[in-house]
């Protein structure tokens, strides 16, 4: 009976003694030798040539239609149709001569739905936090659901309107 006791302990201890790799007085592993290190030639430093420049030719630039780039303005008669999932995503958002980038989904948050803008100078356009739809005019909100800007659209990807502080005009378009 004292048999099985030490026949399990033997088990057990050849177990764990086959689990062990043993190669002498370095590891192998995989039934591999590891590679020996290899000399390494020293780096030669020299300083680069200078950069060759090509002549660039100027080319006039091509005329800009005005009229197209800035439209009437849209009021809520005029404004085209839209719906919130067209306005989720990332929208370019220029105001006063400040460009920077303009970002809505449709998370309910404080005010309507989550919004937020990247590179925005002005504390006015970095305070965008929300934004809502209200019949067709989009409507721009900080964190406490304050008014920033309100928009109405003149096309499918082309918004225009006014800040709410500063009444400068703004544009939102992709």
């Amino acid at each position: 009976m004292r048999l099985a006791p030490l026949a399990s302990t033997l088990a057990v201890a050849v177990l764990v003694a086959a689990c062990g790799r043993f190669g002498g007085s370095e590891p192998v592993r995989g039934g591999v030798a590891p590679l020996q290190p290899q000399p390494i030639a020293p780096v030669a430093a020299q300083p680069l040539p200078p950069p060759v420049v090509a002549p660039v030719t100027p080319v006039a630039p091509a005329p800009v239609d005005t009229a197209a780039l800035t439209p009437n303005e849209p009021t809520a008669a005029t404004a085209v149709e839209i719906r919130k999932p067209d306005l989720s995503g990332g929208w370019k958002l220029a105001s006063a001569g400040e460009n920077c980038q303009l970002f809505m989904n449709l998370t309910s948050w404080t005010g309507g739905y989550r919004a937020n803008t990247r590179g925005c100078a002005s504390d006015e356009l970095k305070s965008i936090g929300a934004w809502d739809l209200d019949g067709k005019q989009v409507v721009l909100k900080d964190a406490s659901g304050s008014v920033v800007a309100t928009l109405y659209a003149s096309a499918a990807t082309r918004f225009s309107g006014q800040t709410a502080i500063s009444k400068r005009g703004i544009q939102v378009f992709r």
